[in-house]
């Protein structure tokens, strides 16, 4: 299942009212558009509050996220990995291909496995 949450725009300065929780999150364009699925796992020191909010910095060096990110959504999930690989396994069998910003990333990809879209 996708993440079920609408987007929230992002805006500097509110990074308080994010979670400091371990999960998964989306990155998306201002047409809504998933750009970029990432998580915060054990060695994140402020879980969601410290990754979220660093995608959007002046600073990220990701190509396909700088100046282009404007949404976000995200899903507190103690089994972040797990659920990590399962929404870039959804988004790749549904698009052909993982996010833009996953792959213009310098963070290696799992291993994607191949997702039964019957649920058996």
């Amino acid at each position: 299942m996708p993440l079920s949450k609408p987007w929230t725009s992002y805006e500097p300065g509110n990074d308080r009212a994010l979670p400091g929780n371990l999960g998964v999150y989306e990155i998306g364009d201002e047409a809504g558009d998933v750009i970029y699925i990432g998580y915060a796992g054990g060695r994140s020191l402020f879980g969601l509050r410290e990754m979220i909010p660093a995608r959007f910095a002046e600073s990220e060096l990701n190509p396909a996220l700088r100046g282009r990110a404007r949404l976000y959504r995200y899903e507190v999930n103690q089994m972040y990995m797990t659920r990590w690989v399962d929404l870039l396994t959804r988004y790749r069998d549904e698009h052909g291909r993982t996010p833009e910003g996953n792959e213009a990333s310098a963070e290696p990809l799992p291993r994607l496995g191949r997702f039964n879209r019957s649920g058996r």
